[in-house]
């Protein structure tokens, strides 16, 4: 790729093919920013879209060789657009130059210090945790997240810092070329196997981690959480060889072993307290964060590392944790019915899923229902950790499936809506519940529902503006 970041902004034109996908509207916007003339497609419209043309972005619905018009002179599209996309096609026959959203964003990162969040599970919090600190104390980051930060109300800011905080991406591989001086690893588990580059090996996307890893300079530092058994192998293998590794670990057994290790972790309905004890015996204590989870408590502990790497002091590092109000999609409440809770979460992975209901059920407690809706997302997921998903609601009283959201997958034969179902009743669950119709679901859910419980609706496909309506169907019914 012969571009470097002044020729970028120096592009009469910059078309995005799947504009409307959370990680390249963030780039758009990144762009527009800066006062680059922006056009993009996708195949429908959402509220991304919708900002994005406020943001004066021309959007089309659809992909179509006529979007691409005189004045373009880049386009950016993602690893999933297919090499037959007519607007593909078209800027190969006009000879314009095409790059992948990693690559912009690398291109990009060129202006900064780069700050990266690498994992399978996360990501997306964690990129929020560390940009909201860093502003919260002055350090006006860039900010470019595969979520939307309550904080910005955004995915993506501007910032007069000197530091780019952004969340990676592990599906493709492309997180090992970001430009990274500081980075995080929070988990590592088998997921996009199906990405080329991978040929189905775990062995082959764990190297990629641990090249990331390896690639952090001196000057540099990688937290690591070695709670999670894959990334610790990397930490305990490459600590010999890399003094600038940063262990942190939520298990309070690790005090005085890891790096830093949180402790106290009490969580009630104003989000959740914790301490945080550092090696030399150091402690940030009542730590407080309107957000839920333990698993919330893990990942602050790498923005708490980064904080402190930088300079900051116990008190600038509560005060940013304390203004991170969560991530759109991230256990994000969107509604409530007579005293029933509910809320709209990304997770789509068994152990999101999991970790997540744990959470939700240390919140409402033993004597209330936690009342899970699952989407599945994509046919060769479901297949690849099936036993995993079937395991994973055990903390939900009721759960109900919807059907497999394809993502643009072809049907897998007897991988399907029902035989998830009897998998997770074979797996010990007693009470499952198939979803034929999303129009259902109010229907479904009011007779079962009590003040006090949780609804809890997960997965990223479609689902999302089910849980937005739920209150105003039960309302209704």
């Amino acid at each position: 790729m012969n571009l470097n970041i002044k020729q970028l902004k120096q592009q009469s034109k910059i078309h995005f093919i799947g504009v409307g996908g959370i990680g390249m509207s963030a780039l758009a916007f990144i762009l527009r920013q800066w006062g680059v003339k922006v056009c993009g497609s996708d195949l429908r419209e959402n509220y991304l879209t919708e900002k994005l043309k406020n943001a004066g972005v021309e959007y089309f619905v659809g992909h179509d060789a006529k979007n691409i018009d005189k004045d373009i002179s880049l386009v950016v599209k993602t690893s999933i657009i297919k090499n037959d996309n007519p607007e593909i096609l078209e800027a190969q026959k006009r000879n314009i130059l095409i790059i992948t959203r990693a690559q912009l964003l690398a291109l990009i990162m060129e202006e900064y210090i780069g700050i990266t969040v690498a994992g399978t599970h996360g990501k997306t919090s964690t990129t929020g945790m560390i940009s909201v600190l860093l502003d919260v104390a002055g350090l006006k980051p860039t900010v470019i997240n595969g979520g939307i930060i309550h904080y910005f109300q955004s995915n993506s800011k501007i910032g007069e810092g000197k530091y780019l905080v952004a969340e990676s991406d592990e599906s493709d591989a492309s997180f090992i070329n970001l430009p990274t001086k500081i980075g995080v690893v929070t988990n590592i588990e088998a997921e996009h196997l199906e990405f080329v580059g991978y040929q189905g090996s775990f062995e082959k996307q764990k190297a990629c981690f641990e090249k990331y890893v390896q690639q952090i300079g001196d000057d540099g530092i990688c937290a690591i959480c070695i709670d999670d058994i894959e990334a610790n192998k990397i930490y305990q293998k490459l600590k010999v060889s890399k003094n600038n590794l940063l262990s942190y670990s939520i298990n309070y057994q690790m005090i005085g072993i890891a790096d830093l290790v949180a402790k106290n972790i009490v969580m009630d309905i104003n989000g959740l307290t914790f301490d945080a004890v550092f090696k030399n015996g150091q402690e940030i204590n009542q730590i407080k964060m309107p957000i839920y989870g333990k698993h919330n408590a893990c990942n602050a502990l790498s923005a708490i590392a980064i904080g402190k790497f930088l300079g900051l002091d116990n008190n600038q590092i509560k005060q940013g944790l304390a203004e991170f109000n969560g991530v759109k999609q991230r256990f994000t409440k969107v509604g409530e019915f007579n005293g029933v809770s509910i809320i709209d979460d990304y997770g789509h992975h068994p152990t999101e899923i999991k970790t997540t209901l744990k959470g939700a059920r240390d919140l409402v407690g033993k004597n209330q229902q936690v009342i899970c809706v699952v989407q599945p997302h994509k046919y060769s997921r479901v297949r690849d950790l099936f036993n995993e998903f079937c395991n994973a609601f055990f903390d939900a009283n009721i759960v109900i499936v919807a059907d497999i959201y394809a993502a643009s997958q072809s049907v897998i034969a007897g991988i399907n809506q029902d035989s998830l179902i009897a998998g997770i009743k074979k797996a010990g669950h007693s009470n499952v519940i198939k979803l034929n119709n999303e129009n259902d679901l109010a229907g479904l859910l009011k007779p079962l529902i009590k003040s006090g419980d949780l609804v809890f609706c997960c997965g990223a496909g479609t689902i999302t503006s089910w849980a937005s309506k739920l209150q105003e169907q039960l309302q209704t019914l």
